[in-house]
């Protein structure tokens, strides 16, 4: 029988369950702890997290109806649902730069959710 392997298995768990979830609570800590230009890019990377986690729960709470919940999720697919994810994290990247950013400590867990993401990623490629 063919059985997916573990590693597979975390990453498909990582990507739908738990990185835009993350993405969302580093925004949410930006917002609470920045100022300015900063915020609003936070606020961005917030906003798009959580549309991309309620497009990417949906079918687990019983919702598959419904012409933009199918294009979402057939936008959340692309590039092997790896791109859309990259959004919001490009937001909160943008958010690090800008003026009156604070905790360096949120972009260094935002780096490490990062790592993980494409390490798994890389990890199913060459297993």
């Amino acid at each position: 029988m063919l059985e997916p392997s573990p590693i597979l298995l975390a990453f498909l768990f990582f990507k739908r369950f738990l990185f835009l979830e993350l993405v969302a609570v580093l925004a949410l800590a930006r917002i609470i702890r920045a100022s300015g230009p900063s915020r609003w890019a936070a606020l961005l990377a917030l906003v798009l997290a959580v549309l991309g986690a309620i497009v990417l729960l949906a079918p687990a709470a019983g919702l598959t109806g419904g012409a933009l919940l199918a294009g979402a999720a057939q936008f959340m697919a692309t590039g092997g649902g790896i791109a859309p994810l990259l959004i919001p994290s490009l937001c909160l990247i943008v958010s690090a730069g800008l003026p009156g950013r604070r905790g360096r400590a949120l972009d260094i867990a935002h780096v490490i959710v990062l790592i993980v993401l494409f390490g798994l990623w890389l990890a199913t490629r060459l297993v």
